[in-house]
């Protein structure tokens, strides 16, 4: 192949690269390299919640770039979507605290609460001493946080996640939970934390968590009733779950592993129907009840997100063919 084709190869293939918006999103380990930091330049430990700078968004995992840079509350890929949270139990009192946009006040504004998310907490799984800690330490009564993550191209790989409408798709990672309440015979389990998955539609496919007393639990949708396994999740170190979806049968599976044993055992069967068709995997929304307060400040961590999606055959195959019509040629 002489050099002006290869410039022509080259040309094209930045131009179809072009095509994929641009990559901004990586859960990862939450680390400062993914983006995420437990201090942020802009006054009080407050403005560390996710919503309020551009968490995931910088650091060399993440497409590099400046960081951590506030920015106005929920414009970035982590938003608040209940009353309480961002360290404050309203949206009233939220708003009147923060306003619209940076700076934010350097010094806690009265009426602040623990109920937060926030990367780079320690102690990391994997010795970086980092993690995603989910906080929310408010009186029974106040209401669960819910905060919604906007997975992309740096969590896909290259893909986005709004392109993968079909085949296989898989999320993978690793949790400790507060230590939680004791089981109590004829007593119902209070729900404790709920991740959702859902698509760009808000329709979500499956929900998995575990209960104040951290019985693992799933369901197909947040109609329907939890299934409980009898698994009790590792308080004192990382057990983990691995998702698989099947985005073009609508349907899924749960592994979970057992750090005790160091094993994964298959929790909900593959080929489970989702309990509403997903288009795609674009959404993780993450749900901590209130009055959650055992332990360190009753905080659940989680660490080491991993994604497995569909290579990107079109853009494949179209690199192939071009390159193979350029031979021809030559």
């Amino acid at each position: 192949m002489n050099a002006t084709k290869l410039r022509t190869l080259a040309i094209t293939t930045g131009a179809l690269a072009g095509l994929a918006s641009p990559a901004l999103a990586h859960l990862g380990s939450f680390t400062k390299a993914d983006g995420y930091s437990l201090w942020v330049p802009s006054g009080a430990v407050n403005w560390c919640d996710v919503t309020y700078y551009n968490a995931g968004a910088w650091g060399v995992n993440s497409g590099g770039g400046s960081g951590p840079t506030p920015i106005a509350p929920d414009s970035g890929l982590w938003s608040l979507v209940s009353p309480v949270g961002g360290f404050f139990p309203s949206a009233a009192a939220r708003n009147a605290a923060v306003g619209s946009a940076p700076p934010y006040p350097t010094v806690a504004p009265a009426g602040t609460i623990p109920a937060y998310i926030v990367g780079d907490h320690f102690p990391g799984r994997t010795g970086d001493n980092a993690n995603l800690a989910v906080r929310n330490d408010t009186p029974a009564g106040t209401g669960s946080i819910q905060y919604d993550y906007a997975l992309d191209t740096y969590d896909f790989g290259g893909p986005v996640p709004s392109s993968v409408t079909s085949g296989p798709v898989s999320m993978q990672f690793y949790f400790m939970p507060d230590p939680g309440t004791q089981p109590q015979p004829g007593r119902p389990a209070r729900d404790k934390f709920v991740m959702s998955l859902k698509d760009s539609s808000g329709n979500t496919g499956l929900q998995w968590g575990y209960t104040d007393d951290n019985e693992i639990y799933w369901r197909d949708s947040s109609s329907n009733a939890w299934n409980y396994t009898g698994v009790y999740a590792n308080i004192a170190n990382w057990d983990g779950v691995r998702m698989d979806l099947d985005l073009t049968n609508d349907t899924f599976g749960i592994d979970y592993y057992n750090v005790n044993t160091n094993t994964w055992s298959n929790m909900v069967a593959a080929g489970t129907a989702m309990g509403s068709a997903m288009t795609n995997f674009t959404t993780v929304r993450w749900e901590l009840a209130d009055a959650v307060n055992v332990g360190v400040g009753g905080k659940n961590f989680f660490d080491d997100f991993s994604f497995a999606v569909p290579e990107p055959s079109s853009l494949v195959l179209l690199l192939g063919g071009l390159a193979s019509l350029l031979r021809r040629r030559g």
